[in-house]
């Protein structure tokens, strides 16, 4: 049964209602529980809020009119099921905007719908009256955004929102039409904001159509370097939708979400998130231009349309809105070529000064600044996006490969083409640029790679690292190449040392008398104690293993003498952890026939594991 918060009962030609004639209608707060408690806490939580309460989604949806915008309370707990309840919601009306009402236990089944972007967001229970608020003020503007996207469809606010060529449900959009704050926030931001450099163009899109330009609106016009890595694209993300959350989309200059989601893709090109995120500032920008016609508010009207059409130069609804504002061109030529300098969409700049020079809605003075203007903020936006792309490559080590899209690419046109005002940020780069190019020249110096030192060190010559950094480099590479001379030349003598020693023992015992050779061994000699062995640093941060064959004299007494390696793989990785570890080692003395102790010649298989220390 329906209840409200504000009156007994709410008859049903109350809710069949249609919007309310001039301006945007009324957001009502509905709430779809059989818990009478739970209506209870919520009005308790938020006095004044004017709430009415079905028991089901189904009741709801046959006694409140689909053209009227409404924020839904839904009960997560329902025997019904949230999902279910959501669905009918958003079946029944384009502009109704679902919030969970949801406890912990109710929580993942809520958090998957919000992942679907079914529901738009959720209170936790019990209800925290600031926070509820906040979020239910959200969803009020969802709602009068969501109602505007429907407009066009088979009734005002008919249906679920309109899906697009992909099938998804269109990017939501907020506040679009909130007349009244943007009026005076709009003109002020457009009057006052500083131009943003603009972003690199997309590539072309399909079907001949050029690709949106993702340019700021507000940003400052001075080169700026965006300092992202790839490891940060994430929390750039985060930045972005905390922006896009608080409704910081163009504004302030520093710190809003069409910014970061530039930034994103000026490190990662594809990202999908951010290109969807500027997809939605699109529709706001197109919902604020649309209400700042209706309240004739040019200035803010024109800013939000010129920022929809560098970032969708395409959307269906800029026709409408240029024919809208045609009307009073000739009065708003000079505000419209302002807005497009704002958004840094220079060629439709030019194309509004060709065609108020053509009507004669300018003065020739007024043209000849415009065209300045414009000329000096496209230099400043080009060099901005140079720096901030080369700021981008050094920070992903491309620095000179591949060389169309490399640091030292952006490095050199922005000296070609910066003045004195870029000097300082040219040489920050340039800095950092030698100070990533020496790591890498290092890091190949240490790994023994020193065809890649010469070509970094190569590298750093032609961009200018200072004569003594550059010697200190080649004699680090110097010394490097002597010592893996000398250990290969080590490795080399020590294999032919012990294939001699082998060579005379095999001739020496070949060429005695079996007579002579004294005492049979009954009994060889045992270890009397595992081998202690010491795995090499180098091997074992290489990951190598491997294995030695050591050939040994166990005198009558167990000492150990003449150890020698015989063979090994690899060569030369274990030998001296080999010896060094038969050496220490003690004996039981082989041992004759009559039990007797004896000397004796004898040989170890070695083993070196990672995984055993030996």
């Amino acid at each position: 049964m329906a209840r409200s918060s504000t009156q007994p009962s709410l008859s049903s030609a109350d809710l069949a209602d249609g919007p309310a004639v001039g301006g945007p209608p009324k957001v009502a707060v509905l709430l779809v529980t059989a818990d009478d408690t739970l209506w209870t806490q919520l009005t308790t939580a938020l006095p004044g809020l004017d709430v009415h309460q079905f028991d089901s989604a189904a009741e709801l949806a046959g006694a409140w009119s689909a053209a009227r915008p409404a924020v839904v309370l839904v009960d997560a707990r329902l025997e019904s099921g949230v999902g279910a309840a959501v669905e009918r919601i958003l079946t029944h009306g384009g502009a109704l905007v679902p919030v969970a009402l949801s406890d912990d236990e109710h929580e993942p089944a809520v958090t998957q719908l919000e992942r679907k972007r079914s529901l738009f967001d959720h209170v936790r229970l019990p209800v925290d009256g600031g926070s509820a608020r906040t979020i239910i003020e959200r969803a009020t503007e969802e709602a009068q955004a969501r109602l505007l996207l429907t407009a066009g469809d088979t009734g005002l606010g008919a249906g679920r929102p309109r899906r697009g060529a992909g099938g998804r449900r269109p990017l939501l959009i907020g506040a679009a039409i909130l007349a009244a704050a943007l009026v005076a926030a709009g003109a002020y931001y457009f009057l006052a904001s500083p131009p943003t450099p603009e972003a690199p163009a997309a590539q072309a899109a399909a079907g001949g159509q050029p690709a949106a330009t993702h340019a700021a609106a507000a940003t400052t016009a001075a080169p700026v370097s965006s300092g992202v890595s790839p490891e940060d694209v994430e929390a750039l993300l985060e930045r972005a939708r905390a922006a896009m959350r608080e409704k910081r989309y163009v504004d302030p200059a520093g710190d809003n979400a069409l910014k970061h989601y530039k930034s994103v893709l000026d490190v990662d090109a594809t990202n999908g998130e951010a290109r969807q995120g500027l997809d939605r500032i699109a529709e706001l920008m197109i919902g604020r231009a649309t209400a700042g016609v209706a309240a004739h508010d040019y200035p803010t009207a024109l800013r939000a349309l010129e920022i929809a059409r560098s970032l969708k130069p395409d959307h269906p609804r800029l026709a409408a809105l240029d024919a809208q504002l045609g009307e009073r061109m000739h009065d708003l030529a000079l505000a419209q070529i302002d807005a497009a300098l704002q958004a840094n969409a220079f060629s439709r700049a030019a194309a509004l000064i060709q065609q108020a020079e053509k009507a004669g809605s300018l003065s020739p003075a007024q043209l000849q600044q415009l065209k300045q203007d414009s000329a000096r903020r496209e230099a400043a936006a080009q060099l901005g996006n140079l720096a901030r792309l080369a700021q981008a490559r050094i920070a992903q080590g491309k620095l000179f490969e591949p060389a169309d899209d490399s640091a030292k690419r952006y490095l050199k046109e922005l000296q070609e083409k910066g003045g004195a005002a870029e000097a300082e940020e040219l040489a920050r780069l340039t800095d950092a640029y030698l100070r990533r190019a020496t790591s890498e020249a290092r890091a190949a110096i240490g790994r023994a790679a020193f065809a890649d030192a010469d070509a970094w060190i190569a590298e750093l010559r032609s961009a200018g690292l200072p004569a003594a950094q550059l010697a200190g480099l080649q004699h680090d590479e110097d010394q490097a190449r002597q010592q893996a001379k000398a250990n290969d030349q080590a490795r080399v003598d020590a294999a032919a040392a012990a294939a001699a020693a082998a060579a005379a023992r095999d001739a020496a015992a070949a060429a005695a008398p079996s007579a002579a050779t004294g005492p049979v061994v009954a009994t060889p000699p045992q270890l009397q104690h595992a081998l202690s062995l010491d795995y090499p640093d180098r091997a074992a941060a290489a990951g190598i293993e491997g294995w030695v064959d050591v050939a040994f004299d166990v005198s009558a007494k167990g000492a150990v003498s003449n150890a020698h390696v015989v063979a090994a793989q690899p060569s030369g990785a274990f030998d001296r952890a080999a010896i060094s570890a038969i050496s220490r080692a003690r004996f039981a003395p082989a041992k004759a026939a009559d039990g007797s102790a004896m000397a004796t010649s004898t040989k170890m298989h070695i083993r070196f594991t990672l995984q055993a220390g030996k």
